[in-house]
């Protein structure tokens, strides 16, 4: 059941790489497009002027960074603690009793 869960959770964590991905990314192209005067109006509308906007943007980079990186970390973990129990049991099965 714990190798079914964790599975899971790192299948839903890919699939979040995808999204945030997708969503920074174009939210990072959207800065660069000089263009887009709707984009600066509703930038405005918050409050946020488009320096701020790119800050905001590494800000969240960083933070999804950590907080993956951390969640990575523990199924690695897991998956790890995984191959050393089974390596533990086959030793004492190959030793005599």
């Amino acid at each position: 059941m714990n190798r079914m869960i964790a599975g899971t959770f790192a299948s839903l964590i890919s699939l979040i790489h995808g999204v945030v991905l997708l969503v920074l990314g174009g939210a990072t192209l959207i800065y660069f497009n000089e263009g887009s005067r709707k984009y600066d109006a509703m930038l405005t509308n918050f409050g946020l002027p488009k320096e701020g906007f790119i800050i905001l943007i590494i800000a969240v980079w960083v933070v999804y960074v950590l907080i993956v990186g951390f969640l990575s970390t523990i199924i690695a973990m897991n998956e790890n603690m995984e191959r050393l129990v089974d390596a533990v049991n086959e030793l004492k099965q190959k030793l005599p009793d």
